[in-house]
């Protein structure tokens, strides 16, 4: 039986872990603080996931797969973490990113639905009255899959399975033509693979030809409409953009949770022991990146706010990369958890079916390129 340890507990080496033991290896997943832990980038209360992917039509083919990977996992968990919403895109100019999804999902046969600005208002109370769009482009589909469940979902299971799970346990060196790790504490550890799904902590570890995973920011704010506007928000849909170049997303309010604001264009890259302070400059940057797009915005009430790290790898690709003993999987550029359990359930075909790797490498990577 083959044995494979996997450095790091966020959703693409959980959902590996997964992976690989129903092909029956066993596992030990290492993980340096706890499972989730709040430094990983996929650590929230929630994560969007949608078909809106502009000119990137490989995205949009793959969706249907990552929702079927979804699904095999809530099998197996026993419980659904999905939260459906509805996700809905704004086009401002021909040729922006709504338009191009539109496109993109035509091209590809996939439901949506066009609609003028007067009827998305009326059917989504909470958008400004007056909103400049084109059009709205929106799917039924689509919504918030609940990630700090996801990872204890995973974690529980993996443990129920007999999958070692070590939190605590930071890994310091790797050497994968000998398939080991060297830990913190001084501890040698070996495996017939070693899976290093670390995030931004993979480059520290050396991994032999890697490429240049850059760490880059996220910083997203939970805000509390006014209790006139709460009914406004009732059953509203997700959204992942208003047109321009702001990148705007968000997640609409669902389980009790209030509504989640992001702004793309402050993803850039920067340094994860020092810039993970969700300032107050940018709460508000955030803030006044939405008014004319949601009614009297300024109005709501900041209840939290956060800024986290994932890696992006050149091209916006995913990673899937041997070396020795060792495999890199880098499965984020800041769209990774939507096919986390797709990323981690095909990593493990690969390891698992080795003469098929750099086919299952190849097509991990190549759905950014469209």
């Amino acid at each position: 039986m083959s044995h494979a340890l996997v450095v790091g507990a966020g959703v693409a080496g959980l959902a590996t872990a997964w992976g690989l033991v129903k092909r029956g290896w066993t596992v030990t997943v290492l993980e340096k603080g706890e499972i989730p832990n709040p430094t990983a980038a996929s650590c929230d209360h929630h994560r969007l996931t949608r078909w809106h992917y502009g000119d990137h039509i490989g995205y949009a083919a793959r969706m249907g797969l990552a929702f079927e990977a979804w699904d095999r996992l809530w099998h197996d968990l026993g419980v659904c973490h999905y939260v459906e919403t509805g996700v809905f895109a704004v086009s401002t100019e021909e040729g922006d990113w709504a338009d191009t999804s539109c496109r993109a999902m035509d091209k590809l046969g996939l439901p949506h639905e066009r609609i003028s600005a007067a009827d998305a208002v009326a059917r989504f109370p909470n958008l400004n009255p007056d909103l400049a769009a084109r059009f709205v482009s929106y799917t039924p589909t689509g919504g918030a899959l609940m990630a700090n469940r996801i990872l204890e979902g995973l974690r529980d299971w993996l443990a129920a399975k007999g999958a070692e799970i070590r939190t605590g346990t930071e890994v310091a060196e790797l050497d994968a033509e000998a398939g080991a790790v060297i830990t913190a504490s001084g501890e040698r550890l070996t495996a017939d693979t070693v899976v290093i799904a670390a995030g931004v902590g993979a480059p520290a570890l050396g991994f032999p030809g890697a490429p240049d995973l850059v760490p880059t920011t996220s910083t997203i704010v939970y805000v509390e409409p006014p209790e006139d506007l709460a009914d406004a928000w009732q059953d509203a849909p997700s959204w992942v953009d208003f047109g321009g170049f702001d990148d705007l997303w968000g997640i609409a309010p669902v389980e009790g949770l209030p509504p989640k604001l992001g702004l793309g264009r402050l993803s850039v890259p920067g340094d994860p022991e020092t810039g993970r302070v969700a300032t107050e400059e940018r709460v508000q940057e955030i803030i006044a990146a939405y008014r004319g797009m949601f009614r009297d915005i300024d109005r709501f009430t900041v209840r939290s706010a956060q800024t986290n790290f994932y890696t992006t790898a050149p091209e916006n690709r995913f990673v899937l990369r041997r070396a020795g003993k060792a495999v890199l999987l880098s499965a984020d550029s800041g769209h990774g958890f939507k096919f986390g359990a797709l990323s981690g359930y095909e990593a493990a075909e690969a390891m698992d079916e080795p003469g098929r790797f750099d086919i299952i490498a190849e097509r991990m990577a190549g759905h950014f390129a469209g």
